[in-house]
């Protein structure tokens, strides 16, 4: 944050004494827990400070700290001063009396007579030297307060401390932070350096609860986009401070009255979408208010609390009908749709995702409502690029279906249902499709086609999309387009000497050479046994042992002559002998033939 204008602001507010703390009419959380934080700031600093609002605040509002000081008339700013010339003349006595709307002054001399031209008339000073406007975008947002004290506002210096990007900078010093979550956000850095500066302790827990409940308001409970880093990290700070959050809580978003849950009920009854331009919107009529006996305030909070919740939509608004206007409040779902825009063109302001305007006059509610819902619907066509031939429907082609085309808006009451009995019929999608409801939109990040552009419902068949065949191609152009073939790789036969030797082993050793089959090893027993009695060894070879050709062998080592023979170096030897043996030749240890 910008602190540059933090020094200007302290020195303007030195150099006066009698401080006058305004907002904009109706205000709300934010701007009364800025208004009054700074009322009990100033108080400890030594300054007179009034806090004036145009209409006493709501019930909920009543817990704040300091509430009890504000006042709703701003009473005489100037006194108008009757001079009377006494330098030839004394006075004997002063009296006046009021008769049929007029104050006659009485003035009885000793000696002589007062005349006119002893009387002359003259304005006094103003009562305050120094104005500060809290959350308030433009001068004529004070309502009565500026209508009826104009010139108060030329001939006094102003500091405007807001958060909205819409603010005229109507000020002599204006501190406006549009990246600020709310306004009592900008403040609490300001009295931060107040701190600072006069080594005093200006946030106490009750200046803490409404800067808190300012920020919370504002940020319905740090739920909306607006909620940055630094607005979480200053609602930490407040809350080691004192804030008491859950009293604010438990005020604003907890309590509610009967009234207001019937004023609800109708606005939801009313509720009315365009899957289109995406938009939802509803209406409240001045019987609405008589009939559920609550309060055009009432309505704070549906808009953000449930209008926001319809999948889909990206403006949300809400028409209210006062005596002498209808005022409209507008909230959009994504950073990139600026409703605040929408809103400065019809004379209104706010911020790019919450904003508001009126529309003056007594016209007929119905021919207002429907002369906002153009303009909605406009800015969202020129924003979407929505031309009126893409969202035109063949009345012919739905007669063809048997559907009947209707143009009135859908609500919550009209939920379109299925006939059981009825089957599939032609464009109508299969029970695997999704079906577009009355709360469905076309995605905002798909690309845009003629089905999304077109209202569908379950009472509405979507029509199949007609596809141009691609030209036929001539026989000679196809002849011409044929790709040339690639030439056949040759192919050389190698000679039969030239033919490479099989891969050695992967460690480059000799190959072993295949291994003969192997018989069991006889016992030393058999072998006398067979030599005693030669019998013949029945020759039963058993099956060779699967090889290996890749198997690694170990190098051979040299021979110790001293080393004791191993069993398996004699195992071709013994079964050369066992194989002459069973062959009837002569034992060359015995050099005996075989019985």
């Amino acid at each position: 944050m910008d602190t540059s204008l933090f020094l200007p602001i302290t020195n303007l507010i030195e150099k006066s004494q009698n401080i006058l703390v305004l907002s904009h009419a109706k205000p709300d959380a934010d701007a009364l827990g800025a208004s009054l934080s700074f009322y009990l700031a100033m108080k400890e600093l030594g300054k007179q400070v009034t806090v004036v609002t145009n209409e006493p605040t709501k019930e909920n509002m009543a817990f704040l700290p300091a509430i009890n000081t504000l006042q709703y008339t701003l009473g005489g700013t100037k006194d108008f001063i009757i001079s009377l010339d006494t330098t030839s003349k004394s006075i004997s006595k002063i009296k006046y009396n009021a008769e049929e709307g007029r104050v006659n002054i009485i003035i009885t001399p000793k000696d002589g007579i007062f005349m006119a031209s002893d009387v002359s008339f003259r304005a006094g000073k103003n009562q305050y030297d120094l104005i500060v406007a809290f959350d308030t975008g433009n001068v004529e947002y004070f309502g009565k307060l500026y209508d009826n004290n104009v010139q108060l506002f030329f001939e006094t210096p102003i500091i405007n401390i807001d958060h909205h990007a819409s603010n005229t900078d109507y000020g002599q010093l204006n501190l406006v932070v549009p990246t600020a979550a709310s306004t009592t956000e900008i403040l609490y850095e300001y009295l931060k350096f107040l701190e600072k500066k006069y080594e005093k302790k200006l946030v106490n827990s009750d200046v803490a609860t409404l800067l808190l409940a300012g920020l919370i308001t504002d940020t319905g409970s740090f739920q909306h986009a607006n909620t940055s880093p630094r607005s979480l990290e200053v609602a930490a700070e407040l809350l080691d401070l004192g804030g008491r959050q859950q009293e604010i809580i438990k005020h604003f978003f907890k309590t509610k009255k009967l009234s207001t849950l019937k004023l609800w009920g109708m606005i939801l009854s009313k509720v009315q979408v365009d899957p289109i331009h995406r938009m939802v919107w509803s209406s409240i009529s001045l019987e609405d208010f008589i009939s559920s006996e609550a309060e055009p305030e009432e309505t704070e909070g549906i808009i953000d609390d449930l209008l926001t919740n319809a999948p889909g939509a990206e403006v949300i608004f809400l028409i209210k009908q006062n005596k002498d206007y209808v005022s409209i409040s507008t909230r959009s779902t994504a950073n990139g749709i600026d409703v605040g825009k929408l809103c400065a063109e019809n004379g209104g302001g706010g911020h790019p995702r919450a904003a508001g305007f009126k529309v003056p006059g007594n016209r007929p509610f119905e021919e207002v409502v429907a002369e906002v819902v153009k303009k909605v619907r406009e800015f969202q066509a020129k924003r979407l690029n929505i031309h009126p031939e893409d969202i035109q429907v063949s009345s012919a082609s739905l007669k063809s279906q048997g559907v009947t085309e209707s143009t009135k808006p859908q609500t919550v009451a009209e939920t379109p249902t299925k006939n059981p009995q009825s089957g599939p019929q032609l464009g109508q999608p299969s029970e695997s499709i999704k079906k577009v409801t009355y709360l469905d939109f076309p995605s905002s990040n798909s690309k845009k086609d003629d089905s999304q552009l077109t209202m569908i419902d379950s009472r509405k068949p979507q029509l199949p999309r007609m596809i141009k065949p691609a030209p036929a191609v001539k026989p000679e152009e196809r002849i011409e387009q044929k790709p040339a073939e690639a030439p056949m790789p040759k192919v050389v036969e190698p000679k039969p000497e030239t033919v490479p030797a099989p891969m050695p082993i992967v460690d480059s050793k000799p190959e072993p050479k295949p291994m003969k089959p192997v018989v069991a090893k006889p016992t030393e027993s058999q072998v006398s046994s067979l030599k005693r009695e030669g019998n013949v060894v029945k020759n039963d070879t058993p099956k060779p042992m699967a090889q290996n050709p890749v198997a690694k062998v170990a190098d051979p080592k040299p021979l110790d002559p001293n080393a004791p023979k191993k069993r398996h170096r004699k195992r071709h030897h013994k079964k050369k002998v066992v194989d002459d043996l069973a062959a009837g030749k002569p034992n060359p240890q015995t050099n005996k033939p075989q019985a």
